[in-house]
């Protein structure tokens, strides 16, 4: 099971990767923060890859939902409108003209 490479999105990835890095750098202070000098430093690590990996995960979602919404815009305005659909409220009528 490989991931097709044509199909990868670079956006998405950079993304996600950005926001692990971010919230794991984060996790981390605040926890080195919290603790006195070389108390918890197991503990900074564990909850800076926590909090990496929650923030990727949130950031994750919101970018491919952004990204299909994109697609899904784009599929959508590459119809043709010179056509109008049956039964629209489009269409000119001969009595009308």
């Amino acid at each position: 099971m490989w991931i097709d490479v044509r199909q990868l999105n670079y956006w998405v990835v950079g993304s996600v990767m950005l926001a692990f890095v971010t919230g794991g750098y984060i996790g981390w202070i605040v926890t080195r923060v919290g603790c006195a000098d070389g108390t918890c430093a197991g503990a900074a690590v564990v909850i800076g890859l926590t909090a990496g990996f929650v923030a990727a995960a949130g950031v994750g979602v919101v970018v491919v939902l952004a990204s299909r919404s994109m697609d899904e815009w784009r599929t959508a305005d590459q119809t043709d409108p010179s056509t109008p659909e049956e039964g629209s409220s489009n269409e000119v009528r001969s009595d009308e003209q």
